[in-house]
């Protein structure tokens, strides 16, 4: 009986008709609390994450700003952050080991921006390939790093663009997709990577479009849903990294079985989104599989209440969000959840987001033509 209560809370189902009359609300004061503390300093839970300390930083830094409190953020610590940031890009060394000028900048060497300075090595002392030659940039790092500073208002002239956009050029395989470093795995998630930063620098010479574009129709499963790559079954996240990657290509049209997307989408739906069939409901999934969504212009199938009322019972007493609820927070579904409740439209102390960034509009430069494209970020589907 006990195992089941627990099912049945995992899925998002009241344990007790009092239970389901509680009027929840959302918990903003505490969840700012939460975002601040993982600012300065991060739990020893986490100590495994270390190598992606920029992603940490850049779900804190937007959580707080979806929640209009990125102010709370003083300006000792907005230039802590920002240099912190640009001392994790890898640029093309100026200089070899011995210090003599480096004439012969490696074309085949991945460049952006690192997780952390775990490999070694401080910006600046030594960028030195010779002497780190696995100090390497990561993809979802320089999407992460290149987001914080927007967040922060930064301009990115001190962003090596050319570095970063030619070596998009090296990440893309012969079948369209993309790694995340030049010698790993290849997948949806670095997909949608390499062309949000091909949309934030303007700049769309380092994907081969259609070669992208034919994998992403390719990794259509037979559900309607999209996987992590061909053959895969349909999954919440990767469905959101490929149309989002579409819409900024603007070749969502090009999908084979709209239908089955928009059916597997609205059948995603129960007490919350589900990333997968058959699996409990799960806080994230109210961004990824809601931005999917509202890109193909099909939010109004949504039951915003019955989804707003799951986020919010994936509170936890000490701010932030776990995916289920009565399980503990982390950064990831403190913002996603957060990011999910900015797209229902019922909190209106939260900010609008692009669901193509991930990053509020205000912070993607808030220009009216954004607003009027579609309310809140939202993308028709041509």
């Amino acid at each position: 009986e006990m195992e089941k209560k627990k099912e049945a809370e995992q899925a998002g189902e009241e344990s007790s008709p009092k239970e389901a009359k509680v009027e929840r609300k959302f918990e903003k004061e505490k969840h700012v609390r939460y975002f601040l503390y993982m600012l300065k300093m991060m739990p020893h839970d986490y100590e495994s994450m270390d190598m992606k300390r920029m992603m940490i930083l850049y779900l804190s830094l937007s959580g707080l700003d979806v929640m209009g409190e990125i102010k709370r953020v003083d300006e000792k610590l907005k230039k802590r952050a920002i240099n912190w940031i640009y001392s994790m890009q890898k640029t093309p060394p100026k200089f070899t080991a011995g210090g003599a000028e480096n004439k012969n900048s490696q074309p085949n060497k991945h460049y952006g921006f690192r997780g952390s300075s775990s490999f070694g090595g401080k910006y600046g002392e030594c960028n030195c390939e010779d002497i780190f030659p696995n100090d390497e940039a990561h993809i979802a790092m320089t999407y992460s790093a290149l987001s914080c500073l927007k967040i922060l208002g930064d301009d990115l002239s001190k962003v090596d663009k050319k570095a970063i956009i030619r070596s998009l050029k090296l990440l893309q395989r012969e079948n369209g997709c993309f790694r995340c470093v030049t010698s790993e795995e290849d997948d949806m998630r670095f997909m949608y990577c390499a062309c949000v930063i091909s949309d934030m620098l303007d700049d769309w010479t380092g994907i081969d479009i259609p070669k992208a574009v034919e994998y992403i129709v390719e990794s259509q499963a037979f559900d309607g849903g999209i996987g992590l790559r061909i053959g895969a079954e349909g999954h919440g996240g990767t469905t959101y990294c490929a149309v989002a990657s579409l819409v900024l290509m603007n070749k969502v049209h090009e999908l084979k079985d709209m239908e089955g997307l928009t059916r597997w989408c609205v059948y995603a739906q129960g007490k919350g989104f589900v990333g997968r069939p058959n699996k409990p409901a799960d806080s994230c999934y109210s961004f990824w599989i809601g931005s999917t969504m509202k890109m193909l212009g099909i939010y109004h199938l949504t039951d915003i209440n019955g989804n707003r009322e799951f986020n919010l019972r994936c509170q936890t007493p000490w701010g932030g969000f776990g995916k289920h609820p009565n399980v503990h927070p982390d950064p990831l579904h403190t913002y996603f959840g957060i990011c999910g409740l900015s797209m229902m439209g019922l909190d209106s102390e939260l900010l609008p987001i692009d669901p193509r960034w991930g990053i509020t509009l205000r912070a993607k430069g808030g220009v009216e033509n954004e607003q009027n494209e579609a309310k809140s970020g939202e993308v028709e589907a041509k």
